[in-house]
Formats: C-alpha cells, structure tokens, sequence
C-alpha cells in the first residue's frame, strides 16, 4: 500500500493501492491528542475505525491499516 505522507496531521492511502477500501486515512485531528486515529472511506463516507483505538506515530497508524487490508476477506459475486 501505498501512501500520501506530506501531510502534517491528514494522511491518505494512495487510491488504487488498497484491496478491501477505496482509501485508508490517519489522522490527528479530533483526537485531542498528539495520537494518531485510523479509518477508510467505504459506504460513501470516511469511516473512523474506532474499535483500533490510537496510535502514538504515523508509522505505526499506517502499519495498522496496512495489516488491516491484507487480512480483508474479499467476497466477489458472478452473474450467471
């Protein structure tokens, strides 16, 4: 996966670069704190995912949705 990391407290996951979500963010804002939040964008919305809790770096938030993806079970339907 792939990364926009110019961002002082707003990171996104490169489109098209993902498997399970369009993209993934990080983010500090809204936190209260100098931590780190994780979420994607899906059902036409970004997502806070905040069952992951908070992250102390960028390095470890982005690490998290990386694993997070990898490990989506992808279920593709066919039309007979």
């Amino acid at each position: 996966m792939k990364w926009n990391t110019q961002g002082a407290k707003w990171q996104t996951s490169r489109k098209g670069t993902t498997r399970a979500h369009y993209y993934y963010f990080i983010t500090q804002h809204g936190t209260g704190s100098q931590k780190w939040a994780v979420g994607y964008y899906g059902f036409g919305r970004q997502i806070v995912m905040q069952s992951a809790g908070t992250f102390a770096t960028a390095k470890e938030a982005r690490a998290y949705c990386e694993q997070y993806d990898a490990t989506r079970e992808i279920i593709v339907g066919t039309v007979a």
